[in-house]
C-alpha cells in the first residue's frame, strides 16, 4: 500500500528541545513513521524539517504538531 510521504517544518521557541515532543506527536497514531528530519537549535529558537509517512489526514497530523507546547508553526513544504 502506496502512502504519501509528506515534508513539514517546524518552528518554535522553548528553552527544552522540542524534537522529542514533535517526535512523540507524530507517533500517536499508529503507522506515521519519520523517514528524514533535521532540526536545528539557535538560542532559543529551534527549526526543524521531517518527512514523515502519512497513515492518516495531513490536517490532522499538523493540527497535533502544532498542539506541542513551544511550536510556534507549522508548514507543510512539499508532498512527494
Amino acid at each position: 500500500m502506496n502512502q504519501s510521504i509528506l515534508r513539514i517544518q517546524v518552528i518554535g521557541n522553548a528553552s527544552q528541545k522540542l524534537v522529542f515532543n514533535v517526535l512523540n506527536a507524530i507517533n500517536r497514531r499508529k503507522g506515521n513513521r519519520v523517514r528524514q528530519m533535521d532540526f536545528a537549535y539557535r538560542d532559543k529558537s529551534q527549526r526543524g524539517f521531517l518527512n514523515v509517512e502519512l497513515h492518516e489526514p495531513e490536517h490532522v497530523l499538523i493540527r497535533r504538531i502544532s498542539a506541542v507546547e513551544g511550536v510556534v508553526r507549522v508548514n507543510s513544504v512539499a508532498a512527494f
